[in-house]
């Protein structure tokens, strides 16, 4: 039986009282009561066998997951008062489910914040008028088989405070909201039922150190469940799997630890340590418990396979407690990997090896269960990230689930484990950080010791860091101290260390390749350099990507990299008109506090973890096998770590027109891991036809994991066509301005000088008229860097336009040429445009851009845009696709004929921004379901957009959120020919422009193309081959 113990604490109602003391939840200096030492996290099971196959039915452990009594009041004093009595009624109260944050149970109000706290800061006081605090019950009975056991409970992340009771006895309170907290709830627990209570406040003083740009949300966010043990138990163990003697064979240090030193009467007892590689044990150890609570061990372990991110071996490690008649008491496995990580020439080695981290950060975000993430999540997650060629996660900002972990053990991906630490929002204060008061130290301390005691056997964590954002000071010295003599295999890191000798690593954030360049890559530093937060993803970003990785293949200790970030931080919701859409921002509710508005909307991926077109660009930056021209031949380079080639397969094809020309199979390369070879491939068999552009694929895969790797390069192989002579009815000029004869007409409004009707036969072919068009709609980025505000006069550049000239010239029976000259006031721009009107109803379209005043702001693009009937729906392209694509983020589109509706060009950011890009487009078509329309050609590189909606509609309006998923499709496509639009930026979203490369100065600009009518059946490919003299 239990034993009821009538311990009452002096604030058995769980706060502290009386008018001279200050509340448990605004104590920096109290970060918990009563609660257990951190300790590496396990499962104990009823035997060995059951540990190794992780056997739930015989892991000894109750989940108290499920449905609880809920009760939410606005603020601590609202709350009630005894609710955890055993005489208490809760059947009233409404239920919600463990865990969950109680948000998206519908109650309180979401808030996403980047840098500022969600109330006015004044640490460590929080609001008391709002700071909501819910408080859970739920009852539970004790198996049978449990008695003469200790009963610990592990709450396994809670946000931001709490208070736990156990059958009406206080236990004590815990913060720091990404950690487990463990009781010992043995003395207050019944035979037959039991009951626990919880009291959870939104804000704490711990929400100072939780002001991680992520949604401020609450409740118990992780599982809650009770374990048994022995009453002499294993408490910790650390294992230290090394690698020595030239990387080949591995070196275990073991440190067991019990919870108690043993008593008399307990010698006798033993824990018998095993390792096994599969079903095979390859080592035994044991440990005659005596006087002593620990006890270490070291083994050498011959020829053993090591652990990495391409190939993860792991042994598990069998820890079994038996009794002094030899009976199993309780067993613990837990899966290790052998690898050494070290620093050395300026460069971080994992096992003797220089590695790249091609990484990204990752929030815990579910587009439903917000920060409660399930293991087919997770799994997925990681799946994902092995398809786009991702090898490291930094747990941005806080340590995730412990299964995470696990995962990334089984699966490979590099970690870099982070301490719940962030107060980011106090740069905005007068007191700038926390981080050198020390009152926080304790803090500090308390946060990253449970993240380091409870992560310590993870092979995949290569590299703990302090924290994120939180400025430097003391605090931060004392947290980097306190780990090295903890855990002397890892590196340690933190960005605003900067070059202080407080970080191992160099890991700036946001630095252009010119910063990396001009600054870090002088310094006289033995410190490798990885960027923990690089390539800014947010909305339509992630431009030159492979410039950064340029410069990164090309320094030694630039070794990559964490992307911000791997998926958004949005919801699903539907809006007024039954539409899907991915909510940011106030459209999850305000409470007065300002939701910054599309800022969670920063991954590669969407919540539901499509990608975005930046995806794309970052699996093909991020592949390990790249082939570059070297000559007449082809340089393969293995960029793994550890892999060879041999088991991989190259195809390469020939393609043009969009199909397929020739085909062929690299022999099998045994090319080791960071090598190049020379390839030579036969291309004597292939013969050209004139008008046709051909392109060189290669396609690097393996049976296991599909496609790993694409390339694509022009061949020099283009024929031009001859020339036909031009026939037709002969053209015709009216007065009104129309050229044309029986096949079309053509009309240039002779007060505006636009091209603004074009009919051929019984149909128009134009619904509004071709003229310049400068402007997109803004991109985050632009936002971002005051674009939409700087460059805003492009976006009425024609306002007031002067049509200083219109002549139209018959050059003679097949041609006759319309010259207009426009002045644009608004920018001080002279725009000349020439047209050519051929007798078969083409147009030749030549533009000269002279600007007066050169200084003005760069032009977000340089085209034309007109507006076609709805029905010419259905566009082909020859250029890069299919996905949207930008100068400075094309290199994974590859050039090829493409065909999609309309609407499929258009990608739905969660913010309605510019969309519907290509460049390097040589032709592309605009047809109905009969083959009729326009085509545009030309013999340069243009690019285009389609829309089927005015861009106006994308326009950024602060007063509204708009979403890419609730436009609306207009009567109309959009269609712009451009000479080019602006990149679209990637170093950051809060001032960082596109490259200098990627940028339109206002400076001259001349180019051309020629718009042709498709009649009911024609091939737009085909058509794209004619050329006329």
């Amino acid at each position: 039986m239990y034993k009821k113990i009538g311990l009452l604490f002096a604030i058995c109602a769980g706060v502290t009282t009386g008018h001279a003391q200050t509340n448990d939840w605004e104590n920096p200096g109290k970060v918990a009561q009563h609660v257990l030492a951190p300790h590496a996290h396990f499962i104990p099971y009823t035997n060995a066998a059951a540990a190794v196959r992780r056997d739930s039915a015989r892991a000894a452990v109750m989940l108290l997951d499920g449905t609880w009594q809920f009760h939410m009041a606005r603020n601590p004093g609202a709350r009630p008062g005894d609710f955890y009595g055993n005489d208490f009624d809760v059947s009233q109260w409404k239920k919600i489910r463990v865990p969950e944050n109680w948000q998206t149970a519908g109650f309180d109000s979401y808030i996403f914040t980047d840098v500022e706290y969600p109330f006015k800061p004044d640490p460590p006081k929080v609001p008391a008028d709002f700071n909501p605090v819910g408080s859970y019950r739920r009852n539970f009975e004790l198996p049978a088989n449990w008695k003469n056991k200790q009963v610990w409970i592990h709450l396994g992340a809670v946000n931001s405070f709490f208070y736990l009771w156990i059958n009406g006895h206080y236990l004590g309170f815990s913060k720091d909201s990404k950690t487990p907290t463990e009781f010992d709830i043995t003395p207050y627990l019944e035979t037959g039922a039991n009951n626990v209570s919880i009291q959870v406040f939104r804000f704490s003083d711990g929400s100072y150190l939780e002001g991680q740009d992520m949604w401020k949300l609450s409740g118990i966010e992780r599982s809650v469940y009770l374990v048994a043990r022995p009453k002499l138990c294993l408490y910790d163990f650390f294992a230290k799997p090394l690698l020595t003697n030239q990387y080949k064979d591995g070196n275990l240090d073991l440190l067991l630890q019990l919870n108690r030193r043993p008593l008399p009467a307990e010698a006798g007892q033993r824990i018998s340590v095993k390792l096994l590689d599969h079903d095979k044990t390859i080592l035994t150890k044991e440990w005659q418990i005596g006087k002593d609570s620990t006890w270490e061990m070291n083994a050498l372990l011959k020829d053993i396979r090591s652990w990495n991110a391409e190939r993860p071996a792991l042994y598990t490690l069998v820890m079994t407690h038996y009794d002094r008649n030899g009976a199993e008491l309780e067993s613990i496995a837990h899966r290790i990997g052998f690898r050494t990580v070290e620093i050395q020439g300026g460069q971080l080695l994992l096992n003797g090896v220089p590695i790249h981290i091609k990484g990204v950060n990752r929030h815990e975000h579910d587009m439903y269960r917000a920060r409660v993430i399930s293991h087919e999540g997770m799994r997925h997650d990681i799946a994902v990230m092995k398809q786009y060629n991702i090898n490291a996660v930094r747990n941005s900002h806080y340590p995730d689930t412990e299964e995470w972990y696990d995962l990334c053990d089984e699966y490979g991906i590099y970690l870099v484990d982070e301490a719940n630490i962030e107060c980011d929002g106090m740069s905005l204060t007068p007191l700038q950080t926390l981080s050198d008061k020390p009152e926080w130290e304790q803090a500090y301390l308390h946060r990253t010791k449970r993240m380091v005691e409870r992560d310590k056997n993870y092979c995949s964590i290569i590299t703990w860091s302090l924290g994120n954002e939180s400025g430097f000071g003391n605090n931060f010295i004392s947290t980097y101290k306190y780990i090295k003599a903890k855990d002397n295999t890892r590196p340690v890191q933190y960005e605003a260390a900067g070059s202080n000798p407080w970080t191992d690593i160099i890991c700036p954030m946001y630095k252009s390749i010119y910063t990396l360049q001009q600054k870090y890559l002088p310094a006289n530093d033995p410190r490798p350099i990885i960027q923990c937060e690089y390539a800014h993803m947010m909305g339509n970003g992630g431009g030159n990507l492979q410039d950064d990785w340029e410069l990164f293949y090309q320094h030694p200790r630039l070794q990559g990299g964490f992307i911000w970030d791997f998926a958004d931080q949005t919801f699903l919701k539907t809006d007024a008109n039954g539409r899907q859409i991915w909510a940011y921002g106030a459209d999850m509710g305000t409470v007065g506090a300002t939701s910054d508005t599309s800022f969670c909307a920063d991954g590669m991926l969407a919540a539901d973890r499509t990608p975005h077109p930046q995806a794309f660009e970052v699996r093909k930056v991020y592949q390990n096998i790249q082939i570059r021209p070297a000559g007449t031949q082809w340089r393969i380079i293995n960029r793994f770590d550890f892999t060879n080639l041999q088991a991989y397969t190259i195809r390469w094809k020939i393609r043009g027109d969009g199909a397929d020309i020739a085909t062929g199979v690299v022999p099998s390369l045994a090319l080791a891991p960071g090598k190049d070879t020379l390839l030579t491939i036969d291309l004597a068999g292939f013969t050209p036809t004139a008008g046709t552009h051909y392109y060189l694929h290669f396609e690097t895969s393996s049976p296991d994991q599909g496609v790993v790797a694409t390339e694509q390069y022009p061949l020099p192989t283009y024929i031009p066509v001859v020339k036909q002579v031009m026939d037709g009815p002969s053209l015709q000029v009216t007065e009104d301005g129309t050229i044309g004869n029986t096949l079309f007409k053509a009309r240039f409004n002779k007060t505006t000088g636009w091209l603004d009707s074009y009919t051929s036969g019984n149909q128009s072919l134009l619904q509004g008229p071709l003229q310049p068009n400068f402007w997109r709609a803004a991109t985050d980025n632009d936002i971002g860097n005051s674009g939409q505000i700087r460059c805003g006069i492009w976006q009425h550049a024609l306002q007031n336009a002067e049509l200083k000239l219109l002549k139209i010239t018959p050059v003679n029976a097949t041609r006759t040429e319309v010259k207009t000259i426009h002045y644009l006031p608004a920018v001080k721009v002279t725009y000349t445009t020439t047209y050519t009107v051929f007798v078969n109803g083409d147009i030749n379209v030549a533009t000269e851009f002279m600007p007066a005043d050169t200084t003005l702001p760069e032009l977000p693009r340089m085209g034309m845009r007109m507006v076609l009937p709805a029905n010419y729906d259905q566009v082909s392209w020859l250029g890069r696709g299919p996905f949207d694509n930008y100068q400075d983020r094309k290199y994974a589109a590859n050039i090829d004929v493409y065909t999609m509706p309309a609407d499929a060009l258009f990608h739905p950011y969660p913010r309605a921004q510019e969309s519907g890009h290509r460049t390097d487009v040589s032709w592309m078509a605009m047809q109905d379901k009969d083959k009729s329309g326009w085509m545009f050609l030309s013999d340069t590189l243009l690019s285009a957009g389609v829309l089927h909606f005015d861009m106006a509609q994308l326009d950024f309006d602060r007063r509204q959120n708009k979403h890419g998923h609730s436009i609306l499709n207009e009567n109309g496509i959009w269609w712009d020919i451009d000479y080019l639009q602006q990149g679209v930026g990637g170093d950051n979203s809060w001032g960082a422009k596109p490259h200098p490369p990627y940028l339109l100065p206002c400076r001259p600009y001349r180019y051309s193309f020629t718009l042709r009518r498709l009649t009911p059946g024609m091939n737009a490919v085909q058509q794209a081959k004619l050329r006329f003299e």
